[in-house]
């Protein structure tokens, strides 16, 4: 029975060697960043140019980074939520009229037609024939 738990622990053990070897490589940065014409890649191409792709900032840069970059996306919740309460409090508003509303319109219309209906009544009547004996 011991040699049964032992050879578990050993395979344990190996499984989990093997799990933080996988994790130690996939968080370990990548040998070399190549420019293989117009695009990068983390593998060597034909006639591709090694480049340094070091993050030379300090921790302290880092963290000024992501500092500003929190306020940032704070600052960017805050104007679409600003924005989002303005277009509510004009929602159901109607543009702003430019000359006369309908009524205004069909008034001055009415206006016009009596004008142009006593006007032509005078016309009428200057152009009636006068009687010669009337003094």
């Amino acid at each position: 029975m011991t040699d049964r738990r032992l050879c578990l622990a050993a395979r344990s053990t190996a499984a989990l060697a093997l799990v933080l070897a996988a994790a130690a490589q996939a968080q370990a940065p990548a040998s070399g960043v190549y420019r293989c014409g117009n695009a990068y890649s983390s593998t060597p191409c034909p006639g591709g140019q090694p480049v340094a792709a070091d993050d030379v900032r300090s921790d302290a840069q880092r963290q000024q980074a992501l500092a500003a970059k929190t306020q940032d996306a704070r600052l960017a919740r805050q104007l679409a939520a600003e924005r989002k309460a303005r277009e509510q409090a004009v929602a159901g508003q109607t543009a702003a009229r430019i000359g006369p509303s309908e009524a205004e319109r069909a008034r001055a219309e009415a206006v016009a037609a009596r004008k142009q209906a006593q006007a032509a009544a005078r016309q009428k009547k200057s152009n009636k024939p006068r009687k010669l004996g009337a003094a």
